[in-house]
């Protein structure tokens, strides 16, 4: 009788570390998925030159950039956005890829936000804007591991003159400084109506366009600076969407 219940008692033992173990195993699958790198995926179409559709029909934007805009609705091509696109299109088009969402996860427009990762372990995003195709564009949920990284390739690009940066770079500076929005990381014509609304604590003054993306801000959607594909200059309409 002694020996069965001595038995017995070791077998509930294990039982019993089996089941503490399968319940930590649960509790920590969720943070362990974030970290470990997400799910593959595969890109069927690309929009632009930071969001596409996936297989499965959802669409993502990728994290922490903005590429100049193709033309939809009565709203032209921006200036190397067919460059842009193309340049996503080539890393992603076709290809099984890790998806690794960022932040919440998504966004207003029900889409995916995240980065893929490449087999090798490149990010996607991060090659984007270190060839000059994409911009750093900060948000709040934005992992600050991936916005150090993005504006480190931004400033390098720039130095190296990558992309569109020299086309860019080389824009007349405004009459008068370029107003940011600290808040938001987003900057502004000082002529804009939204500029002339930054609150004195959130003002920061860039003398020119170099000065303002380097500091990690993104143009507003309104009163962009960046040109057309056509050659002109800046216009009313927004840089990406959302």
């Amino acid at each position: 009788m002694r020996r069965r219940l001595f038995a017995t008692g070791r077998r509930g033992l294990r039982g019993g570390r089996f089941f503490v173990a399968l319940l930590c195993a649960c509790l920590l699958a969720p943070g362990l998925a974030r970290a470990g790198g997400g799910e593959t995926v595969r890109v069927a179409q690309v929009f632009d030159g930071d969001t596409c559709r996936l297989a499965d029909g959802r669409t993502v934007r990728l994290a922490g950039i903005d590429a100049p805009e193709t033309a939809h609705g009565n709203a032209p091509a921006q200036y190397f956005a067919a460059q842009a696109k193309a340049a996503l299109e080539r890393r992603v088009l076709g290809r099984e890829l890790r998806l690794v969402r960022d932040g919440r996860g998504g966004d207003r427009f029900g889409r995916v936000l995240g980065d893929f990762v490449l087999p090798d372990g490149a990010s996607v995003a991060e090659a984007l804007v270190a060839d000059g195709m994409a911009f750093v564009f900060w948000h709040r949920d934005l992992s600050p591991a991936l916005d150090d990284r993005l504006l480190a390739a931004a400033r390098q690009a720039m130095a190296a003159g990558r992309g569109f940066w020299p086309r860019l770079l080389a824009l007349p500076p405004p009459a008068r400084p370029y107003v940011g929005n600290a808040a938001s990381r987003r900057f502004h014509d000082a002529a804009c109506p939204q500029g002339r609304a930054v609150s004195p604590r959130n003002r920061v003054a860039f003398p020119d366009l170099r000065a303002a993306f380097a500091a990690g801000f993104a143009p507003a959607r309104e009163c962009t600076p960046w040109p057309a594909a056509s050659g002109g200059g800046g216009g009313k309409r927004p840089v990406g969407n959302g």
